[in-house]
């Protein structure tokens, strides 16, 4: 005997009042989550960003200057007296979002700022005439400072934002109280993987565009092997976190890229000024002046450093408190290892709050 249509939907109703809330929920953000993901991936991977920002504790804010540049930033807590402020600075087409899965794990009491660099996250663009290479970007972030009024801080950065960190605390000595460069992008004696391929492109004729480089992906599938290559998991495992998890399934969408693809133009010509030997060459030619307390953190795929920039800074850092490896690292240690580099970081800056107090 068939069923009217009504009484289908009635029995389905049914069904749905035998699931206890919690149940019923999770099935309606499956649902939800699915329709999203197949009609606007570009808004799931939003919202992911979104979520695991606020889930890390940081709100975020801006400020704005006399010209109407605009800053953002994440942030979370609120500087108190006698204690160090945290300045975290990202890398290469990245933005505060990066920090999510590591401020988490920094204890509470650390002031937490992680910057949108010009051009970056919701940061504005840099203006006509402005310098897009080191030197502008160190004067943004002295701006930056100033307007949020923080006269010292304990500079943090990863990749390019870890070159950034050198390079301020030699730039301003007096701006900050210690530096954190984690995997900074610079020259070494041993090629990383990145230079190898743009070396090898080069060597084949093959000039760096749009469509040929391996750090603007323009294809879900071209954002996947950026992945291979810069984390040392190359697919989700049941140790890592489950804001990782979320991270390679966002990944996987056409969403994912065309977010990455906004600024594409803009981080084309950052990469050709980034690639320059005198910007290479420039943490190594001012390390002598960074007098403040320093940590070198590298990630590594054992205990053997196979790409020796970690060697170049211990050797040349006139102040150099700690060098820490972090094995079954890549250079996406936010990714890898966000947990290992809270804890490495966390404890250099409560070992100089506690000699401050």
């Amino acid at each position: 005997m068939s069923l009217s249509v009504t009484e289908l939907l009635y029995g389905s109703f049914l069904d749905l009042q035998l699931l206890n809330p919690a149940s019923l929920m999770l099935a309606t953000a499956t649902a939800v989550t699915s329709l999203i993901y197949f009609m606007c991936p570009r808004l799931l991977v939003q919202m992911y960003f979104r979520v695991a920002v606020m889930w890390s504790g940081m709100r975020l804010k801006r400020v704005i200057d006399n010209k109407g540049f605009t800053f953002f930033y994440g942030e979370r807590g609120l500087p108190k007296p006698g204690q160090t402020s945290m300045l975290l600075l990202h890398g290469f087409s990245a933005d505060h979002f990066m920090w999510a899965s590591i401020v988490k794990y920094l204890p509470s009491e650390i002031h937490v700022i992680a910057l949108d660099l010009p051009g970056h996250g919701f940061t504005s663009d840099p203006l006509e005439g402005d310098d897009i290479g080191f030197k502008g970007q160190l004067q943004r972030i002295k701006q930056f400072l100033d307007l949020v009024g923080i006269d010292k801080c304990h500079v943090t950065g990863v990749s390019m934002g870890g070159t950034l960190a050198g390079l301020f605390a030699a730039s301003f000595q007096d701006r900050v109280s210690a530096v954190t460069m984690c995997c900074p992008s610079m020259k070494t004696p041993e090629d990383g993987q990145l230079i190898a391929l743009y070396r090898a492109a080069t060597a084949r004729g093959i000039s760096l565009t749009l469509d040929t480089c391996p750090l603007l992906p323009q294809t879900a599938a071209d954002l996947q092997a950026m992945l291979r290559v810069v984390c040392y998991y190359h697919s989700f495992c049941p140790s890592q976190l489950p804001i990782n998890f979320l991270l390679h399934v966002v990944s996987d969408s056409e969403g994912a890229v065309e977010l990455r693809k906004e600024r594409n133009n803009f981080y084309l010509q950052l990469l050709h000024k980034l690639l320059l030997e005198e910007s290479r060459s420039a943490l190594e030619n001012q390390l002598d002046k960074i007098i403040c307390p320093s940590q070198v953190v590298w990630g590594v795929e054992d205990e053997v450093v196979h790409v020796s920039g970690a060697e170049v800074l211990q050797k040349k850092l006139p102040n150099l408190h700690h060098a820490d490896l972090i094995p079954c690292c890549g250079h996406a240690i936010n990714m890898d290892q966000p947990r290992h580099f809270a804890k490495v970081v966390s404890q250099f800056w409560m070992e100089l709050q506690n000699k401050q107090d």
